[in-house]
């Protein structure tokens, strides 16, 4: 007998907006049924960045600091955390692009492989809050670092009413989470609108265990862990836990 997630084929994904069709996009292409439903609203900031000349590299750890930079510093080497983030840098001109392997720690270690701490500034443009301390550990190896705030994502204060409707229809496969802070806000709320029970047998994707440690209270989900911290992996780990057909 066929899956019940895989007659749904509904999958529900929490990622910003753009990135949210561009995942639905791929999605589709794989024969699945998509539901775009951010968990933040991403706004742009006021901002000014340093001149390109004192530039070594730029350092993006989010896609949405990509859109928000647009084509500036496009002919600068830009170190991306991983391969979402490229695509979306290269979609805005970037033509040297250097990926890390999904996590601010390999994106480190790249950098202090491949730059030179005497050769310039290293620019990471991001959002108001990021994980892991890369100023530190940059700092500490002798790089110029400096931080600039392109852009900042706001928590929804309600799931949207089109993902409310197919919950409470069981109509949803599956939920795509990518990040903690994303996982914890997805889980308040689905609590918050009393929303559990259209949880049932839902396959949730989520990108690491760190992600997954944020709705093991919404017992019931059906938790699986990409193999790697990167979005095909993860595409491909729904894949192989949810049909398409």
């Amino acid at each position: 007998m066929m899956d019940s997630r895989a007659r749904k084929r509904w999958i529900l994904i929490t990622r910003a907006r753009e990135q949210g069709e561009q995942t639905a996009r791929e999605l589709r292409e794989r024969g699945y049924l998509t539901l775009v439903d951010p968990v933040f609203e991403t706004r742009r900031v006021p901002f000014s960045l340093p001149r390109p000349e004192t530039l070594q590299a730029v350092l993006l750890t989010s896609a949405n600091a990509a859109y928000a930079l647009g084509r500036e510093l496009a002919g600068l080497p830009v170190y991306t955390v991983g391969r979402g983030t490229a695509r979306a840098v290269r979609q805005r001109g970037a033509t040297d692009v250097r990926t890390a392997r999904g996590d601010w720690r390999s994106l480190v270690e790249q950098v202090k492989l491949e730059l030179d701490p005497n050769a310039g500034t290293l620019l990471h443009p991001s959002g108001r809050e990021v994980r892991g301390d890369i100023a530190g550990e940059l700092r500490t190896a002798g790089f110029s670092y400096e931080r600039v705030i392109v852009y900042e994502t706001v928590p929804r204060e309600e799931i949207g009413s089109r993902t409310r409707h197919a919950l409470s229809r069981r109509a949803i496969g599956a939920v795509l989470l990518y990040s903690p802070r994303t996982a914890a806000t997805f889980a308040r709320l689905i609590r918050d609108s009393d929303l559990e029970a259209g949880l049932e047998g839902v396959l949730c994707v989520c990108l690491s265990e760190a992600v997954a440690e944020e709705v093991t209270d919404l017992s019931s989900l059906e938790i699986v862990v990409a193999r790697e911290r990167d979005h095909t992996a993860l595409l491909d780990c729904l894949e192989a836990h949810m049909p398409s057909c």
